[in-house]
C-alpha cells in the first residue's frame, strides 16, 4: 500500500486553500465475442477452434475543483477478463489502476499507476471502438507465441505495440504542459519499470530498472483536413532506448492513420539473451531490439464505423515476426450498447518448434455494453 500513500500525499501537498467544489465520476464498459478461427492443418493440435473472449473495464474518480479552476482528483480503475486463448498481456485476467492527478493552468501534474508521457500522447492507425490496433485483441483468437503471460511469468520476443509500453502502467509521475498553438509536450519518471503489466521478465537481473520518458504531440485544422502528430521516446535504464513517430489524417468522416516504433541497445544494456534460469525463456527480452508498425483506414458515419488496420513487428536478429490485418465493424445501437464484426488474419512466427508458431484467420462477433 505504500505507493497508494505516496499518491494520496501528492494530492494533499498539492492542494491549495481555496473555496470549491466536490466532483465525482464513474463509468464502464463490457465486451464478449465469440469467435471461429480457422488454422493449416498442421497447427491445429495445439490451438481450438472455438473462442469466447469477455472483458469488463471499470472508471471511477473523485475530486475537488477549486473557484480559481485548479481540480485535485483521485481514479480507480479495475478490469477483469476471461475466456481468453492467451492470457491477456496487458493486466493478466484481472488488474487495477489508482492515480492521482493535479490540474492547472500550468499544466497536468499525475502520479500513480498510468501509461508513460509518450503513450498518453501517441496516434497512429485508428481504432474500431473497442478493437484495437496495438496490443490486438486478435490474440484472443489466434494465439500469438511471441506474447505470453501465464500467471507471473512473461515472455515477450517481438513488440506488441507502435506505441512506448516498455514500462506499462508501472506507478510512475508524468507532467504535460498546457496547450500551445495545438502542440503540447510531456514528460514522466518510472522509479521501477517492472510491473505485471509491463515487458520487462519478472525475474531479469537488473540492477536499476528505472525509466525515463518524453513525448510530443501536435494537432491542426486545416479546414479540409484535421492532422495529428505525435513523437516519442524512452529511455529505459539498463535495458534499451525506444521511439516511436505517429501521424493522423481526417476528412469528412475518413481516418487515415499509422505510426512506428524502434527499440535499440547500447553496450552499457545488461545482455539478458540466455537462459538464466527456469522462469526465463531464452531470448526472452528479444524485444529490446526490434521494431513494429502500423497503419489503417477507417471510415464513420451516422452510427456505423468500419476500419482496416495493419500490424508488424520484428525482432533483430531473429526469425521472430508478427503480422496481423482486420476488417472491423461496430454499429452503435444507443448510448449504452454496439454491435461489432470483425474478421482477421494472423501470422505469427518464432524460434524452435512448430507450436512455436502459429497462423490463421478469424471470424467473430460480439456485443459492447457501455454506462
Amino acid at each position: 500500500m505504500k505507493k497508494y500513500g505516496l499518491i494520496c500525499g501528492f494530492l494533499l501537498s498539492a492542494t491549495p486553500a481555496v473555496a470549491g467544489e466536490w466532483v465525482y465520476d464513474y463509468s464502464g464498459q463490457a465486451n464478449g465475442f465469440y469467435g471461429y478461427s480457422q488454422y493449416a492443418d498442421k497447427y491445429r493440435p495445439f490451438y481450438k477452434h472455438s473462442h469466447t473472449p469477455v472483458t469488463a473495464e471499470v472508471y471511477t474518480s473523485a475530486g475537488y475543483v477549486f473557484d480559481n479552476g485548479n481540480e485535485v482528483r483521485l481514479g480507480v480503475d479495475g478490469q477483469i477478463s476471461g475466456g481468453k486463448e492467451v492470457e491477456d498481456y496487458n493486466h493478466g485476467k484481472w488488474g487495477e489502476n489508482i492515480y492521482g492527478t493535479w490540474r492547472s493552468a500550468f499544466g497536468e501534474l499525475s502520479g500513480g499507476q498510468i501509461y508513460n508521457a509518450a503513450y498518453q500522447l501517441a496516434v497512429g492507425a485508428p481504432s474500431v471502438g473497442s478493437i484495437r490496433v496495438n496490443n490486438s485483441m486478435i490474440t484472443d483468437f489466434v494465439a500469438n507465441p511471441n506474447w505470453q503471460r501465464h500467471s507471473r511469468v512473461a515472455s515477450y520476443r517481438t513488440l506488441n505495440s507502435t506505441y512506448l509500453n516498455t514500462d506499462a502502467d508501472a506507478p510512475k509521475i508524468s507532467y504535460t504542459t498546457p496547450e500551445f498553438y495545438g502542440a503540447k509536450a510531456a514528460f514522466s519518471y518510472t522509479p521501477d519499470s517492472y510491473s505485471e503489466a509491463g515487458l520487462i521478465n519478472k525475474h531479469s537481473r537488473y540492477d536499476n530498472r528505472s525509466s525515463y520518458a518524453a513525448g510530443l504531440y501536435h494537432h491542426i485544422n486545416l479546414s479540409w483536413l484535421e492532422v495529428e502528430s505525435s513523437l516519442g521516446y524512452a529511455y529505459n535504464r539498463k535495458n534499451n532506448q525506444e521511439a516511436s513517430a505517429g501521424l493522423s489524417l481526417y476528412r469528412k468522416g475518413w481516418t487515415l492513420g499509422g505510426s512506428y516504433r524502434q527499440s535499440w541497445t547500447t553496450s552499457s544494456d545488461f545482455a539478458m539473451n540466455l537462459r538464466e534460469n527456469d522462469e526465463m525463456p531464452e531470448y526472452f527480452d528479444g524485444y529490446r531490439r526490434g521494431k513494429a508498425f502500423n497503419v489503417g483506414l477507417s471510415y464513420e458515419i451516422g452510427p456505423f464505423k468500419t476500419g482496416v488496420a495493419y500490424f508488424a513487428a520484428y525482432a533483430d536478429k531473429t526469425d521472430n515476426k508478427d503480422k496481423i490485418i482486420s476488417w472491423t465493424n461496430r454499429w452503435t445501437i444507443n448510448k449504452y450498447a454496439a454491435l461489432y464484426v470483425l474478421t482477421a488474419h494472423a501470422s505469427y512466427k518464432g524460434d524452435g518448434e512448430l507450436r512455436d508458431n502459429n497462423r490463421g484467420y478469424v471470424v467473430a462477433g460480439g456485443l459492447e455494453l457501455n454506462f
